[in-house]
């Protein structure tokens, strides 16, 4: 098990193109995929990154895994710097979307394969018993190798990157010195027995139930199976970070709904550090113990799922998480007297008491008519005679919830009422309503932050 730090991260995409005359390459269409990305995850965490495709989610879990190179920052993992690592010394199990089974061999051989490929390393002890140290020449030899890399790299660039790189350098040249001049405990390598490999993979099958598929085919098993025995074959590394790559998306609605729940179980046993990358926010939500929200490279907010969902930093969080999205309307707002006066854009004014808002920015509470952005979920829509007025468009019955779609007069744009139960509005009435003021949020028009300060304590 490890913790990671990610500071400062940035990966950069370099677009090369020939030039007309054939003769030499030049930058063309650099592209940065992830900006600045900051986070430290504490060991046995189960994070998860989340954003629309594009937003640099699975690019991050990639440079983590050793997959991409970083282009600048630093990775830490379990306190030490891993930027020059290579992926298969990283101590780490990456689950992808794709199972990428092999079809010939059963489960037993997929989880298997990588421990019979696999050597573990055993201290070398002299006649006596006494641990053997020798200088590792090895090692030795690759850092040699990386030092000339990274000097090449510091001379060939400057600012931030240059400075960065020398960092890692400093880092490598003390490596170099300590494992050229001290001996250290020396190892011989073996494969691992039969014996050794069948208590792993019983081990991995008994926590996920899949002893019965052992000695099944991945053509005879479902997609959920398939994914068990992926999950199985990561398990038996015994890695100090598992890496999930939206590993659930080729499955129907049911059966992700209860892979959650398996692999929330699966970290609850094993007490690893999880990192989950997503594009579904229900899962993000349901999964997570604190979630990254992704947007264009760059982190949007970090937090726990509720604290997501109750206090979101800007209109992009607070629309992307939640189901239905939240309902944004452009509004004016001004204080007269104790009210809030809340202006619709067709002219229908809500009024508020001003300490229904206690969180509110106390610079937009002058007495000025400021523009911002109203955002108010489905479910904190209420039907009242002296709200604002409303047009039905589209009524959908969900069993035990109705989803009423309404918009105002000469607007095409739609908004979500999630009335509880059930109704007998139909297309074309006219509906009253008015919104919870305690589940209001209102956004800057132009940063689209929030007004609304977070809580210095909130409930978990």
């Amino acid at each position: 098990m490890a913790g990671l730090s990610l500071r400062h991260i940035y990966k950069e995409y370099v677009g090369k193109t020939k030039s007309k005359k054939g003769s030499a390459n030049h930058r063309s269409g650099d592209f940065l995929a992830v900006k600045d990305f900051n986070l430290e995850i504490e060991d046995g965490e189960f994070i998860v990154f989340v954003g629309p495709s594009g937003c640099g989610k699975s690019t991050t879990l990639r440079m983590i895994a050793g997959l991409e190179e970083i282009t600048g920052g630093e990775l830490y993992i379990d306190g030490k710097l891993v930027n020059d690592v290579s992926a298969k010394d990283r101590d780490i199990a990456m689950v992808f979307q794709s199972y990428a089974l092999y079809p010939h061999l059963n489960a037993y051989d997929n989880i298997s394969f990588g421990l019979k490929m696999r050597k573990i390393a055993v201290e070398k002890k002299d006649e006596n018993g006494n641990p053997v140290l020798e200088i590792d020449k090895k090692r030795v030899k690759e850092l040699k190798a990386k030092v000339k890399e990274l000097t090449k790299d510091a001379q060939n660039s400057e600012g931030d990157e240059k400075a960065s790189i020398e960092q890692r350098l400093a880092v490598m040249l003390k490596d170099l010195d300590y494992y050229s001049s001290t001996p250290v405990q020396a190892y011989t390598y073996r494969h691992m027995t039969k014996e050794e490999i069948a208590e792993k993979v019983n081990w991995a099958a008994d926590i996920l139930g899949i002893q019965d598929l052992l000695y099944t085919k991945p053509s005879e098993m479902s997609g959920g199976q398939r994914q068990r025995i992926a999950l199985g074959r990561a398990m038996v590394r015994g890695p100090k970070v598992f890496l999930l790559d939206e590993p659930l998306s080729n499955l129907d609605a049911k059966l992700r709904t209860t892979m959650r729940s398996e692999i929330v179980k699966l970290h609850n046993k094993l007490k690893t550090t999880f990192i989950y990358v997503t594009h579904d926010q229900i899962e993000a939500m349901t999964m997570g113990t604190r979630i990254v929200v992704m947007k264009d490279g760059v982190v949007q907010q970090t937090d726990t799922p509720t604290d997501l969902f109750d206090y979101p930093e800007n209109k992009f969080v607070a629309g992307f998480i939640g189901t239905p999205q939240m309902n944004f309307f452009d509004v004016t707002v001004a204080k007269v007297g104790d009210e809030l006066v809340v202006k619709f854009a067709d002219g229908q004014t809500l009024y508020y008491p001003v300490s229904a808002f206690p969180r509110f920015e106390e610079s937009y509470l002058d007495g000025a008519e400021r523009a911002v952005v109203l955002g108010v979920r489905g479910e904190n829509v209420y039907f009242d005679e002296g709200g604002i007025a409303v047009t039905l468009t589209v009524k959908e019955v969900l069993g035990n919830t109705t989803q009423l779609f309404v918009k105002f007069e000469n607007d095409e744009k739609d908004y979500i009422i999630c009335a509880a139960g059930r109704n007998t509005y139909e297309q074309n009435d006219v509906l009253k309503i008015k919104f919870e003021a305690e589940k209001m949020y209102f956004f800057d028009k132009e940063t689209e932050k929030t007004l609304l300060k977070k809580p210095t304590r909130s409930s978990k």
